[in-house]
């Protein structure tokens, strides 16, 4: 496989487990459709940051201590599991109980723009997935031979790449479009993201035995 046929299969590998749906999409859409295009954003940013993080320690060599520390795993797997509760136990409580319907929740201050971008870095940062994406990734986009600027073109791409799916995720649900369609919808949608949240969750734990 040619250096750019390398590359362009990393790519591949991250746009399809980027782009499909996950706790990182979900939480975009659900926090988009609640509070508008700038919760979406910032939410984003959030679980891209936590992206680069895993990239640059896989990129650089530390993927196979993480992959191959049976502790790191599975410590990470039971806080992804018990963070993933959390979120499914907090959308089944916003689906339950009574908001207004005839406007969106606007969420402007710093302390809530930060509470978002946290909860997007806390998701990524606790999803073993991503882990083991980006183990594939660049076991296939990046070779021995690979420079280190190699590195960071294949880092950067995937996260600039992943910065775009998930704005587009954020325009698509919180277009004013789409505001009737969520005020008739909303309970079913926060009982959806609750669902998978949880499958989530029992994922990550049935997975530890």
């Amino acid at each position: 496989m040619t250096g750019l046929s390398a590359f362009l299969a990393g790519m591949l590998i991250y746009i399809v487990g980027t782009a499909t749906p996950g706790p990182g999409n979900l939480s975009i859409a659900n926090a988009a459709m609640n509070y508008g295009r700038r919760a979406g954003f910032t939410l984003a940013a959030g679980i891209i940051s936590g992206s680069l993080c895993w990239g640059i320690m896989t990129g650089f060599g530390m993927s196979a201590l993480l992959t191959s520390s049976g502790h790191f795993i599975f410590w990470l797997k039971i806080v992804g599991a018990c963070y993933l509760l959390w979120l499914g136990c907090k959308a089944i409580r916003s689906a339950v109980v009574n908001k207004p319907v005839s406007a969106r929740k606007q969420h402007t201050s710093s302390t809530s723009t930060l509470g978002f971008y946290l909860q997007g870095l806390g998701i990524h940062l606790t999803n073993p997935k991503a882990v083991l994406t980006w183990f594939t990734v660049t076991s296939v986009g990046l070779s021995a031979t690979t420079p280190s600027w190699g590195v960071f073109l294949l880092i950067g791409s995937c996260a600039l790449t992943g910065m775009m799916i998930f704005c587009l995720y954020a325009l698509a649900f919180s277009a004013r479009s789409a505001e009737a369609f969520f005020l008739r919808t909303r309970r079913y949608f926060d009982l959806i993201c609750a669902g998978f949240y949880l499958l989530f969750a029992g994922g990550f734990i049935i997975s530890l035995y």
